[in-house]
């Protein structure tokens, strides 16, 4: 009598620990990163191979057809897929039948009917967690969500009668006790599922029968307070399945993802059996580490199922004969990583550390997977490339930030030039003199006065100033002079002498003023040598820098993290881009117009070379002794900032144009470029203007420029080219 006391106070504080942790946050799970949906829109330019490989990267699996949600199907011509459903801070958005076929390099999206659609979207992507101090990666499956031959299959191998016992099986229990008691040792243990989820969730992995009789108790205790509908979830999501370096692998979802790259509910029969099984061994029938070991478990299960009766003997011949089809693996904080570190670094404002890692928030954002593989790919191989061909370039390193030219989300960032994330982000990190990419807001200061347009003419010569008691002579990089000539020749050719008459005529502070109106927020004084690219910045604070001019007035902020939702959909915070900008569209316009010059006439006709049917704006950049190789690039779709240069800042044999430059080249072949919109905004327009004359030149002059102009500084005067003799 008196010994049951200390049983059944033993007994009620095991009652309290299987309640309060059942019912309380089960899991610190860590909050998941996605990406922006990637909007496919009708006339845009694609190739059909791109498309395939973009939905067999999103995880979509090809067959005969697409009916089901997650498939797609392709012809010598077509293709067509059944895209998913999702949830994001904007809404519910269904899934659909879309097909695609491909009309002179352009996208025509259709639906089923014929009718055709502007646009479709592939659902966001993870593309990692925020990990803190977590080591665990799971996903959270509701009863619902589970896919109804994962859990026959599981209960048929694990727990035959789980819907039967109260948490454990006496037959089970008295099995393994004679065959630990002949074997002279614990061989094997009659663990239902139930008692396997309070091994996990509650209890240490020795081996006493202590412990197990902790864990009886327990199981019984979990039956009598929970269904077996959250008994069974809670191991769906609990199951330990593998381990990813300092990471734990658990529940069926995260499994599903990490090695078929799909969600659980596109799974076959034989997928399903292969976690199934794994559950008895996560490392001995990893499927990556021990694929023959892994498919010959597979197939014991799949022979489990057909003795059972519920696979037929043709349907088990074939599933055994499948291969294990595992999904292409990208090291997502290899390619991610220098992106997750921005994402970290805007959520820091907001939420505390142990939020983001223990929460499971869902965090959107805009990075586009597109855009941040074809960004890291082109980083490696131009950088390996200039390495092999010049031995001194040997450690050369780099970083790469691209946005939305128009709205200003960061699609992607690089932060090296190495094939893995090194921890050190050069894209943030990595702040050095700008070069002539101070160029183009130094010539909108300019225009910006009304008494400059882009066919004004300046003086490329020889110049003295005295700074501080010191003599500074700029040189232009061919050390040459070139006379008097057009600011757009000046800019486009990237003339030092020219721009530094320019900067002394409308005033060194009025460029350092106009600097930090678009957007430049580290301090600085303002010199004579600022006008060439003293000044020092980031690639991130170059390519906020730019934002205002690429957008025309329509961004000047960027934006890294659109919103952050709970498990539950409930949107917690949506992060709005401040994008006041204190210049007018149309001075923007013009600016960003002007600077289409440089593929055309200047320092960047390698480019236009590469897309000779591209309508583009880029400026060069090189510094002194050309430590650094600067380019910026701004196409219809990406605003793009590209460094390279070394950690040690020695003197390299590269320039913008040979450098960066073909970074920038590398990656515009993989995104299907579009050119810039023609239209100006209101307040602007272009002109054909004579280029020995301020005046409009008509269709049969031959010697003439087309310029935008700001509307009022425009030639007044026309010529029509026409001469009697």
């Amino acid at each position: 009598m008196l010994g049951s006391i200390p049983f059944s106070i033993w007994v009620w504080w095991l009652n309290g620990q299987v309640v309060s942790r059942f019912e309380g946050q089960k899991w610190q799970v860590p909050s998941e990163v996605y990406s922006a949906p990637i909007v496919l829109v009708n006339g845009a330019p694609w190739k059909k191979q791109d498309l395939e490989n973009l939905l067999e990267e999103t995880g979509y699996r090809f067959g005969r057809n697409s009916q089901k949600v997650g498939w797609a199907a392709r012809s010598q011509t077509k293709v067509s897929a059944h895209l998913r459903s999702y949830v994001d801070h904007l809404g519910f958005h269904e899934s659909e039948r879309r097909i695609f076929s491909f009309e002179q390099g352009r996208l025509v999206i259709q639906a089923l009917n014929g009718d055709e659609v502007s646009e479709a979207r592939i659902e966001p992507q993870r593309i990692g967690y925020l990990y803190g101090g977590n080591t665990e990666s799971r996903e959270i499956l509701s009863y619902n969500e589970i896919p109804k031959p994962l859990l026959d299959i599981l209960v048929a191998v694990e727990d035959q009668d789980f819907y039967q016992h109260w948490g454990i099986s006496l037959t089970g229990i008295a099995r393994a006790i004679v065959v630990n008691l002949t074997q002279g040792a614990r061989r094997q243990g009659g663990s239902t599922l139930t008692q396997q989820l309070v091994k996990n969730m509650y209890l240490s992995s020795e081996r006493t029968y202590t412990r197990k009789l902790t864990e009886v108790v327990m199981s019984v205790l979990l039956e009598y307070h929970y269904s077996k509908q959250a008994i069974i979830t809670a191991y769906m999501n609990e199951v330990y399945l593998a381990q990813l370096g300092s990471s734990a692998l658990h529940g069926f979802a995260a499994a599903s993802q990490h090695f078929f790259g799909r969600p659980l509910n596109e799974l076959n029969i034989d997928e399903f059996a292969l976690l199934v099984g794994m559950v008895k061994g996560p490392s001995l029938y990893n499927p990556e580490r021990s694929p023959n070991r892994a498919k010959a478990r597979r197939n014991t299960v799949l022979a489990v199922l057909k003795e059972q009766g519920r696979l037929s003997d043709k349907d088990y011949n074939y599933l055994i004969k499948q291969p294990i089809r595992l999904a292409s693996k990208q090291k997502e904080r290899s390619v991610y990583g220098d992106y997750l570190d921005l994402v970290a670094m805007q959520l820091s404002r907001d939420f505390d550390e142990t939020t983001l890692a223990t929460k499971n928030l869902r965090i959107y954002t805009g990075v586009d997977i597109r855009a941040q593989r074809a960004a890291s790919v082109a980083m490696q191989r131009q950088v390996a490339s200039l390495e092999k061909r010049d031995a001194r370039l040997k450690g050369l390193q780099g970083a790469m930030v691209v946005t939305d030219r128009v709205t200003g989300q960061v699609r992607a960032i690089v932060g090296s030039s190495g094939a893995y994330y090194t921890g050190f982000n050069r894209a943030l990190g990595a702040v050095r003199p700008i070069g002539s990419l101070v160029k183009p807001p130094l010539y909108l200061s300019a225009l910006a006065t009304g008494r400059y347009t882009w066919w004004s003419n300046i003086e490329d010569k020889r110049m003295r100033f005295n700074v501080g008691g010191q003599i500074w002579e700029p040189e232009n990089y061919d050390r040459e002079t070139h006379g008097v000539v057009h600011l757009f020749e000046a800019m486009a050719k990237s003339y030092n002498l020219a721009t530094v008459s320019l900067a002394q005529q409308i005033g060194f502070d009025r460029v350092g003023d106009t600097l930090r109106q678009l957007g430049v927020k580290r301090p600085f004084t303002m010199h004579p040598a600022m006008a060439l690219g003293a000044l020092e910045l980031s690639p991130f604070e170059v390519s906020r820098l730019y934002q205002p001019i690429a957008s025309q007035g329509k961004s000047s902020e960027l934006g890294v993290v659109l919103a952050v939702m709970d498990q539950e959909d409930r949107l917690m915070k949506r992060f709005d881009q401040q994008n006041d900008v204190p210049f007018t569209d149309a001075l923007l316009a013009v600016t960003l117009d002007g600077m289409t010059k440089t593929p055309q006439i200047g320092t960047a006709r390698a480019a236009q070379a590469a897309f000779p049917n591209l309508r583009f704006a880029a400026k060069t950049g090189t510094t002194n002794q050309q430590k650094d190789s600067w380019f910026v690039g701004i196409t219809g779709d990406y605003s793009s900032t590209v460094w390279l240069g070394d950690d040690d800042n020695v003197p390299l044999s590269i320039t913008g144009s040979s450098g960066a430059q073909k970074v920038w080249i590398d990656f515009t072949q993989n995104v299907n470029p579009t050119s810039l919109p023609e239209s100006l905004p209101k307040g602007a327009a272009r002109f054909d203007v004579l280029n020995d004359a301020f005046e409009i030149a008509s269709s049969r002059c031959a010697e003439k420029t087309s310029l935008a102009f700001i509307l009022g500084t425009e030639p007044k005067d026309s010529s029509s080219c026409f001469w009697p003799f």
